[in-house]
Order: C-alpha cells, then structure tokens, then sequence
C-alpha cells in the first residue's frame, strides 16, 4: 500500500469548509436584507410617487407596480437557485416531489373548483384552485419533512 502526500498544509479541508460556510452566510445575509429592501422599498417608493405628485394620495399606475414587481420575482429565482445549488439529493427529491403533488393538485383542483363555481359564489376560481393547491403541497412537505 503507497502513501498519499497531501502538498497543502494540514487542515486544508477544514479551512476550506469553514471558508464555503462564510460564503453562504454571507450570500443568504445578502439575500436577507435585499429581501427586507424590496418588501420595505415598495410601498417606500409609491408613496414618494404620491408626494412628488402632491395633493391626495391617486392611486398608482399599473405599469409602475408591473416594474415594480420584477425585482421580486428576480429575487425570488435567485433564492431558489442558491437554495437548488446548496441542496443535496435527498432535499432535492423531496423539492421535485412537493412540486409533483402541488401541479398534480392544481390539475385536478382546476377543474374541480371550476365545476363548483357554477354553484358556489366564487370571484376567482383559478386563484382559489392555486391557493388551496399551494396549501396541499406545503403540506406534503411538511409531512414529509417530520417524517424523515
């Protein structure tokens, strides 16, 4: 049997997991306080709009608010993507999973919610199939979660 000569120094895989360790922290701090900007800065920048324009507060335009929101959904995609990118693959599974069962509910609540809208006043249809979706697989994961 041969040796193995390491050429760093002893302690090279500790510092480097110490050192990916303070990479995320720093990135999900980051993540953190752009979250806490955009939630903040929203309603921050709609009033400012309606002081610049002086008088009673006017409700703002459609297009203002559609910009507005694509920074959270820009920030929302890069959380996702950290959280695929740091997850193993048991998490990973159980992340595809939970997205099988809420398009799975959402297919068959669609047109389940749909029919009793004919006799159940509803306003939005589509909105309350994907909430109750939503709420069946956050569910699932929970479940799942205490179970493993």
């Amino acid at each position: 049997m041969t040796s193995i000569m390491v050429s760093k120094g002893a302690g090279w895989g500790e510092a480097r997991a110490i050192a990916r360790a303070e990479r995320t922290k720093r990135r999900r701090v980051a993540l953190a306080v752009m979250t806490a900007a955009t939630l903040v800065g929203f309603p921050f920048i709609d009033g400012f709009i309606d002081g610049l324009r002086g008088g009673a507060p006017h409700p703002t335009p459609e297009w203002v608010l559609d910009l507005l929101v694509i920074p959270l959904l820009l920030l929302a995609v890069t959380v996702a993507w950290r959280n695929w990118r740091d997850a193993d693959e048991l998490q990973r599974q159980l992340a595809v999973q939970t997205w099988a069962v809420i398009g799975f509910s959402g297919f068959l609540l669609q047109a389940t919610v749909t029919i009793a809208a004919k006799y159940v006043p509803l306003s939005n249809p589509g909105y309350v199939a994907w909430l109750i979706s939503a709420a069946v697989g956050i569910g699932y994961y929970l479940i799942q979660r205490v179970r493993s």
